[in-house]
């Protein structure tokens, strides 16, 4: 029996040894564990007061920044109602000027419609006036055409005149030349003619077209822009001459309505014939 309990007591003890070995290696494991825990925990600690100390310097750099904003921010806002205070201002003056503009546009509107009255009245002044300018701008054209036509008709009597005058001396120098020759012939220019009076010869006066030697080239043969449309006649005798020198006289010997061709007496030249010499009946 007690060597049955023995037996019991030395298992139990055993039994409680290996508990408490047991028990022993899960204190030691419980507080390795708890230990590194510690040291993890005071690791993180030390961190986080890093953190801390981080957060704090970087919350007092935004506090002094998000002071800085905020002055800078009052400071805006000061500004701001300043420029708020200088607008009311400019407001209340751009008011009184804007109404000081509609006074004055009334003013001016009164004033353009006595201005549109008066304009209407000077229009119709204006109209009236521009005829009496256009019908004495009619009378002007008139004047200017007819002095024009006086112009022009006192050139033609100025040319007409000098004709005259030039045909004068050449009638003048040729009645000399005549009386020269009536000399020359013994009878006396300023002797009475008795006996029957020739038929009056009538003026003609032509110019020279064209002259040319015969096929034989001893006479000269002239046309001229007379014919017996204008009273020429064969033999009839013409003067040629150009301004107021004489050149010759000439022998009707063809004539038609319009024209005619007269032989040159050579006796008589006294110059070369050329186109547009004047031609005339001898006086």
């Amino acid at each position: 029996m007690n060597n049955v309990v023995a037996k019991i007591l030395i298992v139990l003890q055993l039994v409680f040894s290996i508990c408490f070995m047991c028990f022993a290696g899960a204190v030691y494991s419980f507080q390795k564990g708890w230990r590194d825990r510690a040291e993890s925990a005071e690791t993180r600690n030390g961190e986080l007061n890093l953190n801390i100390e981080q957060m704090r310097s970087d919350k007092e750099t935004q506090e002094s920044s998000l002071n800085a904003e905020v002055l800078k921010e009052r400071t805006r806002a000061e500004d701001a109602l300043a420029k708020l205070e200088n607008l009311r201002n400019d407001l209340v003056q751009s008011e009184q000027e804007l109404a000081n503009q509609d006074a004055e546009r009334e003013k001016h509107l009164a004033d353009l419609g006595i201005a549109q009255e008066e304009a209407e009245a000077r229009g119709v002044e204006s109209n009236a006036l521009r005829q009496e300018v256009e019908a004495l701008r009619d009378q002007l054209n008139t004047g200017i055409k007819r002095r024009r036509e006086l112009d022009g008709q006192k050139l033609d009597l100025q040319s007409e005149i000098g004709e005259l005058s030039e045909r004068e001396e050449y009638l003048h120098t040729e009645i000399a030349r005549l009386r020269d020759l009536l000399r020359l012939n013994e009878v006396d220019p300023d002797e009475v003619y008795v006996g029957t009076v020739p038929a009056a010869i009538q003026k003609v006066d032509g110019v020279v077209r064209q002259s040319r030697k015969n096929t034989s080239r001893t006479v000269e043969l002239v046309e001229i822009s007379v014919g017996t449309d204008d009273g020429i006649n064969k033999k009839m005798k013409l003067i040629v001459y150009r301004g107021r020198s004489f050149i010759c006289e000439i022998e009707v010997t063809d004539v038609y309505p319009d024209m005619a061709v007269g032989r040159v007496l050579e006796e008589t030249r006294n110059g070369t014939i050329e186109r547009g010499d004047h031609v005339t009946t001898k006086l």
